[in-house]
Parts: structure tokens; sequence; C-alpha cells
């Protein structure tokens, strides 16, 4: 439903009179031949039923998100039937926008990909620095990074980040060469962060993992589990795994989807809207230029 949904919206900003319809979307169907929905054949009238059923779902998910995050939501729903962008535009909405192009980087060149998943790593930030204690240490340590205190390639900063939180690393990265020879690699992990009681090791942290696919955010959820971790670095202690995504993972009943698959904190975009509405001082006015400044370039 969501990803339906994320869809209609996502085609409001790029056709020329930014308006979707219900029979718009039907079109689409046909066009793209979804479902085998070709006029003629003997099962298109309950094919065609059966998907218009499911436009107006698409379209009720539309109508709960404008209900919810009104302040947030940037599309205007007229008589069930079609949605269109406002026609005045808020400092709110660009984070709905960026949240929405994140959400449908399938339809991207692999350049603007990159800069999107790049941009969301670092949107990110804040949120995770908004979770954790006030005097946590919040540090980008993936792709995103710029001067903070990871650096160099890949084994590097492993070897930085088991400092931090006062281990070491296991001999499974000290013999691995391939820890040499990545520097762009995360090994997983975008966001760390870690109360530095003192010295010593099994501290309080969290590590974080960003994602805006769809298909892969369930499986990368692994990628900071403690499972993984704890080869690299020894001792630690049962540590807290987050996972940033720019979509819907919860119904219009305020359920996820995809409970029985779910291993971490899903902050999901429902919670990153939550979070902004109590917390409307997360983004200064220089990132908000930023942001501002990204869309314009993707958009």
């Amino acid at each position: 439903m969501n990803r339906w949904a994320d869809y209609i919206e996502f085609r409001c900003l790029y056709v020329d009179d930014h308006i979707i319809t219900k029979d718009d979307v039907l079109d689409l169907f046909f066009d793209e031949d979804i479902l085998d929905l070709q006029r003629g054949q003997s099962v298109h009238s309950a094919n065609y039923d059966k998907l218009s059923t499911n436009i107006d779902n698409y379209y009720e998910v539309i109508k709960y998100r404008n209900e919810m995050f009104s302040e947030y939501y940037p599309f205007e729903i007229e008589d069930g039937q079609c949605i269109t962008i406002k026609e005045t535009l808020t400092g709110e909405y660009l984070h709905y926008f960026f949240l929405l192009i994140c959400s449908n980087i399938s339809f991207m060149d692999k350049l603007s990909m990159q800069k999107v998943t790049y941009a969301f790593e670092k949107y990110c930030y804040p949120f995770m620095k908004c979770l954790m204690p006030v005097n946590a240490q919040t540090e980008l340590f993936g792709t995103a990074r710029d001067e903070g205190v990871f650096h160099g390639n890949l084994r590097t900063r492993i070897m930085q980040l088991a400092e931090c939180l006062g281990a070491q690393t296991t001999k499974i990265i000290d013999q691995d060469e391939r820890y040499d020879r990545i520097r762009g690699g995360d090994g997983g992990l975008d966001i760390v962060s870690f109360l530095k009681l003192d010295d010593s090791s099994h501290i309080p942290f969290a590590f974080a993992q960003c994602t805006c696919s769809y298909d892969e955010w369930i499986d990368k959820q692994k990628a900071v589990g403690y499972d993984v971790w704890s080869t690299r670095i020894a001792p630690l202690a049962p540590f807290w795994s987050c996972m940033f995504v720019p979509f819907f993972c919860q119904n219009a009943s305020g359920r996820f989807e995809n409970a029985t698959e779910i291993h971490t904190c899903v902050i999901d975009r429902k919670r990153i809207l939550n979070l902004l509405n109590s917390n409307h001082k997360l983004f200064c006015e220089t990132e908000l230029k930023e942001l501002k400044e990204l869309l314009k370039k993707i958009w």
C-alpha cells in the first residue's frame, strides 16, 4: 500500500499540472500492461475491478497521510479522487518532498541515486542525536562523513571505533587484508552514538544503518546487529540497533507491515515526521537551505 501511495505522490511531482487522478493511475496500469489488463481479455473485467479497488485503497492511504501529517504534507486531496501539490509551500513541506524522493531512488540514474542516498545519511544524523542522551557523542561513520572522528580506510575506522568503545579489533579484522582496500565502504554502519562513561569497555552505544531501498532494508538490518560487529570488535555490551528509512513502514492502523521481520528500532517516515513535529529546531537554517538546494537539483 505505502509503496504505491508513494509512487502516486512521486508522479505528482513530475507531471506538468502536478495533478494525479485515479483515472490517471488506471491508465498507467493499462499503459504499462500491469496485471495483464489488456482490453478484450476474458479476465479483464475481474482484474479491472480488483485494480480499481486497490487504487481506491491507495488513495485512502494518501488521505490518511494528509489527515495525520497536515503540517508536513505538501499535497491536497480533492474529492478523494485526485491529489495535487499545494499552492503555497512551507519549509515543513521540504522534509516530506525530500523523504518522498529518497523513497523512489529506483527511478533515478546512478549519479542522482548516489547524491540522494548520501544526503539521506546526513539527514538522519540529527535524528540519531535526538534519540540518544544529550551528552552522548554521535558521529557519521559511513560515506557521508566529512570532518569527524572517523577517517581513512575501513580498517582504520573500525580501529578508531573500537577505541571509542573502549575495546579492540578482533583477529578476523586484523588478518583480513580486504579492510585495507575499502576506503569508501562503511561495513554496514552509517551512524554511531556512544556514551563515554570512562576508558573501559561495555559502555552504552548505538549503531544505525540508513537505507532508501524498499527492497533491501529488511536484510540490511543485519549489518548493524551484534552478531556482525562482535566478530569485528570485542568486548561489546549488547547495543541498540537502528534502521532509518525514508518511507512509511506502518499502515493506516499504525502497525508495521513487516513486523515479524523487524529486528531493529525502525525510524520510518512516520517517526521522522513525529520527531520533527516535537523538535522543531532539529535543523538549523543553513541545513534547511542545503536541503532546498538539493531538492532543486533532483526535482
